[in-house]
């Protein structure tokens, strides 16, 4: 596969559904942060990724005041699946590094690359 093929976003349940509850403006800022982890998966550090152990990862941004982490793994053939989300309370998130990284290896050893994409429409407003 050449270098320059781009990388794909795959989201587990628990992404999916956080995203379908964000408001137009939410969702975009959650967008750019996957959008600038697509464009430099392999490279993006701290502050916005930041390595939690093992194959996991943490998407680091801010969302209306609050500190939201998108834990991740770089799958082969260039994918990214997006695997848990929660919003940073605390100094260290040990119980959701800990979830995260489960949730890596059900993901590397259950399945294989996803079978449907996910699109958001925005609604119009009058």
């Amino acid at each position: 596969m050449p270098v320059s093929d781009p990388w794909q976003i795959e989201i587990e349940p628990e992404v999916r559904q956080w995203l379908e509850l964000l408001s137009d403006a939410q969702y975009g800022k959650a967008e750019r942060a996957a959008d600038m982890l697509a464009a430099q998966p392999v490279t993006l550090g701290e502050p916005y990724s930041r390595h939690l152990g093992g194959k996991v990862r943490e998407l680091r941004f801010i969302m209306e005041g609050n500190a939201v982490r998108i834990t991740y793994w770089l799958a082969p053939n260039r994918r990214i699946v997006l695997l848990t989300v929660f919003r940073k309370t605390r100094q260290r998130e040990t119980a959701e590094v800990e979830r995260a990284r489960q949730a890596q290896k059900v993901c590397e050893a259950d399945h294989g690359p996803a079978e449907h994409s996910y699109e958001r429409i925005e609604e119009e407003r009058p």
